[in-house]
């Protein structure tokens, strides 16, 4: 199977204005918010709560986020995992299916009605079918089984993670349905993965978690009607009666069954011996992979141990994938147990990147003591709920992931903290993510810093739930100032209450940003119009896509209320952003806008 990262030329693809605003989102996360980028050729709103790098972004009690910044230059995206009561690590399709990929964010917005905070990619997969390379394992079931020749990250109960090269132990056998007599155990090679090409025979187990009809291969298979239904286990032992017997390849795959595959002769053997009406036993087990484990995962390879860089992993890797310098995900744990979650950029996002022998130091410079790599390339991403937070011209579908999730209240970090009701069209309204993941009674209030106003902005009972709460300032007569939104939540079970509580500004000063050029060479002139609602000190950048600040229209003015302008000569063509930021009593608010010179 051809992995699934690794793919892109190193600088290819890009894409300047996509650049620009993925970054803004990094750097809002980074501060407590991210970015909702309006419509193209719209004004984008910045955030401006002025943190720096390395600074930590508490997502809910236990999950921070933060930008890290390495010499080279390098920057890596970090999720600090820390087990308590209400937090768990698994991993998880992307898609309900494993032959159906689907985005990390896609797959981060399905789930954040049962707590997910923070994701990043995992395994690498076939392009062909789509499966995931190795194990995927969550929770008791088993999804997919490991690939023995490249390294699974395993994760046990309370969060402890072991990294090693996994194999399924897996075997079927024929029961007399009157005796109850047992027959010979015979060799199941894989679960949920087709067998390679290059593979003479074998038996392959199909669950509905496929999501698909079986591949077409040489041979025979049988429908088989679990006993009470239930999931295929990770460790186990699971019966049922053959219902039918096909030609090997298109048996769609009910719930409550599996389809055994034989290939060639193994074909063969499975149609003689399990005729309609014939009971079957098939015996699993992962050594490894402990039965209350949370979850097991594939990738690789190995990059700490005990904590020492692996710099030579031996594992079945290309030498393009493993020398090459590209952005590289990656999970490991330190001596306290913490988990962190890794994304180092690459040259899609315009930096170094990292080989994987490299990839191996800066784990076990971060105080990692057992590391494992994931996807690389354009498939390393990273997501604080629904928001991708690298930079990155697109969002490549891949078959898995690992998700840390919150069991209490949560409220998404906002697009951008400052709402501003001044009738231009950006940020007049914020909306909010409300995630109850526990049956119980969700409320959701708002109330002005210091007095003054106050609302309920939900009030709800019922399962677990994912609920966007919109605020509208004009709506609901809010005067300028800050506030506090607060959700609780309490669990219908009597366990212990839960609540988080956000931080918005409501801040007409700045709106009505437009940028444009006029004029020829040597006459070239960008021209920033700008409405202040009240006095306010301006200071307007013009930066490169890169974020390279080539020149300063104001700095640190006091301007006055009304309509004001500001204005450039460019020495040279090309597309330029403009960002103005209006320092006033009610703090730092800030717009930016594209324009491009002929």
């Amino acid at each position: 199977m051809r992995p699934g990262g690794l793919r892109h030329r190193p600088g290819s693809g890009l894409n300047g204005r996509v650049l620009a605003r993925n970054a803004l989102i990094t750097a809002a996360i980074a501060a407590g918010a991210a970015v909702a980028v309006p419509a193209s050729g719209a004004p984008t709103p910045v955030p401006t709560s002025g943190a720096s790098a390395g600074q930590l972004t508490r997502i809910v009690p236990g999950i921070t986020y933060q930008v890290l910044r390495r010499s080279g230059p390098q920057r890596l995206h970090v999720v600090s995992f820390t087990y308590n009561a209400l937090t768990r690590m698994a991993p998880a399709q992307s898609s309900g299916s494993l032959t159906r990929r689907s985005t990390l964010s896609d797959g981060m917005a399905a789930r954040l009605a049962q707590g997910a905070t923070a994701g990043i990619n995992g395994d690498f997969f076939s392009l062909t079918s789509g499966t995931p390379s190795g194990v995927l394992a969550v929770g008791p079931e088993l999804l997919a089984s490991p690939e023995s020749t490249r390294s699974s990250l395993a994760l046990g109960a309370g969060g402890a993670l072991s990294v090693a090269n996994l194999s399924l132990n897996a075997r079927y056998r024929k029961v007399d349905p009157a005796t109850g007599a047992k027959g010979p155990r015979r060799l199941v090679r894989a679960v949920n993965r087709p067998l390679a090409s290059t593979s003479t025979s074998g038996v392959t187990v199909y669950t509905p978690a496929y999501g698909g009809p079986t591949p077409a291969e040489p041979g025979y298979e049988v429908v088989v009607a679990l006993d009470g239904g239930g999931a295929f286990p990770v460790t186990g032992v699971v019966s049922g009666t053959v219902i039918a017997q096909r030609p090997g390849g298109g048996t769609p795959i009910a719930n409550g069954q599996i389809v055994v595959s034989g290939k060639n002769l193994s074909g063969v053997t499975l149609f003689n011996d399990f005729l309609p009406g014939a009971r079957m036993e098939i015996e699993t087990s992962i050594p490894g992979v402990a039965p209350d484990a949370w979850g097991a995962i594939g990738g690789g390879p190995t990059l700490v141990r005990n904590g020492r860089a692996v710099t030579s992993s031996g594992e079945s890797f290309s030498t393009y994938q493993r020398n090459g310098r590209t952005t590289r995900s990656a999970v490991g744990q330190k001596a306290d147990g913490t988990i962190l979650m890794v994304v180092a950029e690459g040259p899609q996002q315009g930096v170094r990147g990292y080989t994987m022998s490299e990839q191996a130091r800066m784990m076990a410079s971060l105080g990692v003591v057992t590391g494992m790599g994931l996807d690389a390339g354009g498939s390393s991403m990273m997501a604080v709920g629904p928001n991708q937070v690298v930079p990155n011209t697109g969002s490549r579908p891949i078959a898995d992931m690992l998700v840390a999730y919150y069991a209490g209240a949560q409220l998404s970090i906002p697009p951008d903290n400052r709402i501003t009701p001044n009738g231009d069209g950006v940020n007049e309204t914020l909306t909010l993510g409300a995630q109850s993941p526990a049956t119980g009674t969700t409320t959701v209030t708002i109330a002005r810093r210091g007095g003054g106003f106050s609302s309920q902005l939900l009030n709800r009972t019922g399962d677990p739930a994912y609920t966007p709460i919109t605020i509208d300032p004009k709506a609901l007569g809010m005067p300028e100032g800050p506030y506090n939104v607060t959700a609780n939540l309490t669990p219908a079970d009597g366990s212990t209450p839960t609540s988080q509580k956000r931080i918005i500004v409501v801040d007409r000063t700045l709106g009505g940003l437009r940028v444009s050029s006029s004029g020829a060479k040597g006459k070239r002139r960008v021209t920033a119009s700008f409405a202040l609602s009240r006095p306010a000190r301006v200071t307007a950048q013009v930066t490169t896509a890169s974020g390279r600040v080539v020149a300063t229209m104001a700095r640190n003015k006091k301007m006055a209320r009304g309509r004001s302008t500001v204005t450039w000569s460019p020495a040279r063509a090309g597309r330029y952003y403009v960002t103005v930021y209006a320092t006033s009593s009610l703090g730092k608010s800030g717009l930016r806008d594209a324009v491009r010179v002929r």
